[in-house]
């Protein structure tokens, strides 16, 4: 596959030997260093368009570079967009108590709940753990009166990298059963800090 890509102002074409979704190996003589930034524009056999993409040398070799896409950035800000998005249909509140969401599968991790809303939940994590992406149960716990929340379905949305070694990680939660929803209520009335405040008591979630 033919590529033409770029690096400080000067243009190559050259062959894409592997792709993947995360970058490609091009076939080159030329040495790069890595870390080096380079523009590139390739078409997909599928497409007729050209697809353009900046990306960052990983990786060299005799046989030519390991290129990393740089589209990480892009692809947080459309999903923080998505939760700003999911937060005008639900309010998120802050919490008055300690709330921890429990992720028990594939893997085990209790991490504590910023704040919470009908449509979802974040919460902050340590970085050196690592949380898959995607859809996996959550069990929600507050640690007043142990309220507990089973097998809550929940989908990420954001996750990023806060300061001190923490990273928050956003998500909403995908098709909740009646019964699911009226505990979900009952519990965001019992631990939301401002949530009768500003409703008025029970009608907060009606």
């Amino acid at each position: 596959m033919v590529v033409d890509y770029t690096a400080q102002g000067y243009a190559y074409r050259d062959y894409i030997k592997d792709m993947s979704a995360g970058g490609v190996f091009i076939e080159t003589p030329v040495r790069f260093r890595i870390g080096q930034e380079l523009s590139l524009s390739f078409a997909l056999p599928t497409r007729q368009r050209h697809i353009k993409v900046r990306g960052q040398v990983v990786r060299t070799s005799p046989q030519g570079i390991g290129v990393k896409f740089k589209i990480a950035r892009e692809h947080q800000e459309v999903a923080e967009r998505k939760e700003l998005v999911e937060r005008r249909k639900h309010k998120r509140f802050k919490l008055r108590a300690s709330v921890f969401a429990l992720l028990n599968r594939p893997f085990f991790e209790m991490a504590e709940i910023v704040d919470m809303s009908l449509g979802g939940v974040s919460f902050s994590y340590s970085a050196d753990k690592q949380i898959p992406k995607g859809s996996f149960p959550l069990d929600i716990v507050g640690a007043t009166d142990g309220s507990y929340l089973h097998d809550m379905p929940f989908k990420t949305v954001t996750d990023f990298k806060l300061s001190q070694g923490r990273r928050r990680h956003g998500g909403q939660f995908r098709r909740l059963t009646d019964g699911q929803s009226s505990q979900l209520r009952s519990f965001i009335q019992i631990y939301a800090a401002d949530a009768k405040r500003e409703t008025g008591g029970s009608q907060i979630l009606q």
